[in-house]
């Protein structure tokens, strides 16, 4: 039981690493597109902060502003 629990613990800490070293590789591309753009072009609209997010956060393209995928 013991070793039942260990593992439990264990794949649980490995599912959340995953998630956040996931998250924080996207979240830097972002940051890096954006940074990109504001330095190519001097100025940075809201339309390039939306081509950024599209291009690192694929699904974001086909969802709604909740985040529920569009049918």
């Amino acid at each position: 039981m013991a070793t039942f629990s260990i593992l439990s613990v264990a794949s649980i800490l490995v599912i959340l690493i995953q998630i956040t070293l996931d998250t924080a590789q996207g979240l830097t591309r972002y940051y890096n597109c954006v940074t990109r753009d504001a330095n190519n072009q001097g100025t940075l609209s809201l339309a390039d902060v939306d081509i950024c997010h599209d291009k690192v956060f694929k699904g974001a393209q086909n969802a709604d502003a909740d985040g529920r995928p569009l049918s």
